[in-house]
């Protein structure tokens, strides 16, 4: 790992290893303040400067991830979990961004990515989702998402891992409760406005009462029109029940006069 660091030979190497504490990875050479690593290392103050230069480009990284399950508060098995994975490159300030990697022997321009890998440490050892992040910003939040299928327990591991630079890799190990499905009963929340719409009628209700509305309407007017032939009906016979009592006496008059002659 310590190859990757300008001028450095296998002498270098071997005053790294002679330390007091030894330095044999690449995060506890970048671990040390910078009159240290001149010192173990003897460069030369240009070959130090260079050394510095990828020490402050490089900085640190730190990895924090957190498992939930959305809008809940326990995990149940048939779930969708997500591991939120935060990514802080403390070297950075707010709205700065990284450029390309020290690969002086690269034929162009290389960025860094990271790989997280989520994977179940269980008696099979199986990887249950993976992301590629490219983003160079100095905060980078991704969710893992997947399906809890074993209720108890549950083992995970996270490796996020950079393939820049060799030495930076970390690992997170992630450790939740599953409820079995008949263990644990959910009251799903229902929201005020929601009951209020189950007390309205529905289009195919409103449209079943407009029809009936409209036959109401066709049976009052049916009603009516009857009502009022009926009145007239009786008007008529009332009226020649008076012109037949009316002619009565005088058919009688008429009889009496031709029996006196």
């Amino acid at each position: 790992q310590l190859l990757q660091i300008p001028h450095f030979t296998e002498k270098h190497l071997e005053l790294c290893r002679k330390a007091v504490p030894p330095v044999t990875t690449l995060k506890e050479f970048l671990a040390l303040e910078p009159d240290q690593r001149r010192k173990m290392t003897q460069m030369s103050d240009s070959e130090s400067l260079d050394v510095e230069s990828l020490c402050s480009f490089i900085g640190e990284t730190r990895i924090k991830a957190t498992i939930a399950t959305d809008d809940e508060s326990e995990i149940v098995v048939g779930d969708v979990a997500a591991v939120t994975v935060r990514l802080f490159r403390k070297h950075l300030d707010q709205g700065e961004a990284l450029g390309p990697v020290h690969a002086p022997l690269f034929p162009g321009a290389k960025f860094e990515e990271w790989w997280f890998f989520l994977v179940d440490s269980g008696a099979k050892e199986r990887i249950v989702h993976f992301e590629r992040v490219v983003e160079v910003e100095r905060c980078i939040e991704e969710k893992l998402r997947f399906q809890v299928t074993k209720a108890g327990e549950n083992n995970l591991v996270l490796y996020a891992m950079c393939d820049a630079y060799a030495g930076l890799d970390h690992k997170v190990e992630l450790t939740f409760h599953a409820h079995a499905e008949d263990e644990l009963v959910r009251k799903m929340p229902v929201h005020q406005e929601d009951e209020d719409l189950d007390l309205q009628p529905t289009l195919f209700q409103q449209w079943m009462g407009d029809l009936r509305g409209d036959e109401s309407e066709e049976e009052a007017g049916s009603g009516d029109e009857a009502e009022k032939s009926g009145a007239r009906y009786r008007k008529r016979f009332a009226q020649k029940h008076k012109e037949e009592v009316q002619a009565e006496p005088e058919e009688e008059s008429d009889a009496s006069s031709s029996e006196s002659e």
